[in-house]
């Protein structure tokens, strides 16, 4: 149990969950912009684009986010 404690606080794998109309985004370096029909993020010097429309983004840790609306496109 404590080992799989210590998995998920030393997790620094960069991942993107679509699950559910919704993108749950993990250790991103940034986050670039915040629109109704676009959400980027900077990950290794590259960006990432989230389209869509009526998108709302949720902080849900330092380096998590969860973006819900009607998700269109994911270009890396």
């Amino acid at each position: 149990m404590i080992n799989k404690i210590k998995e998920y606080i030393k997790d620094d794998e960069f991942k993107i969950k679509y699950v559910n109309n919704s993108i749950n985004i993990v250790n991103y370096d940034n986050i670039l912009e915040v629109k109704d029909n676009v959400v980027s993020f900077l990950k290794n010097n590259k960006i990432i684009n989230i389209k869509g429309s009526n998108l709302k983004l949720n902080k849900l840790l330092d380096n998590e986010v969860l973006i819900t609306g009607i998700i269109n496109k994911i270009e890396m």
